[in-house]
């Protein structure tokens, strides 16, 4: 599975919410399998400069959000975009492993 960010510009609400999608690439498609609000930026309606910003942290504001995000149709334009190329892929760090030792020799 891979992750990219994203962000939806709610112009009617002067927002811009900040997005991880994780998806699949199949054969012939792009499958989205989550997409989890993680930051509202609140604009400035004159300017568009960022007002104040908010973290997403309940499970309540996330469904909110991304049945907005849902209605506005912005579900089908970032799979769109995924196949194109166009977003940031977050990269996770691999984890680490338990080795072995590897004996000292003493004299």
């Amino acid at each position: 599975m891979n992750s990219v960010q994203a962000t939806w510009e709610d112009e009617e609400n002067n927002r811009s919410v900040e997005l991880v999608v994780n998806y699949q690439l199949d054969a012939k498609r792009v499958e989205i399998n989550e997409v989890t609000p993680t930051r509202v930026n609140f604009l400035c309606p004159t300017t568009g400069k960022t007002t104040r910003s908010i973290g997403v942290w309940t499970e309540g504001g996330r469904r909110v959000l991304n049945r907005q995000i849902a209605q506005a149709g912005r579900l089908a334009t970032i799979s769109q975009e995924i196949a194109e190329g166009k977003l940031v892929e977050i990269k996770h760090p691999t984890p680490k492993t338990v080795g072995t030792q590897t004996p000292v020799l003493q004299a």
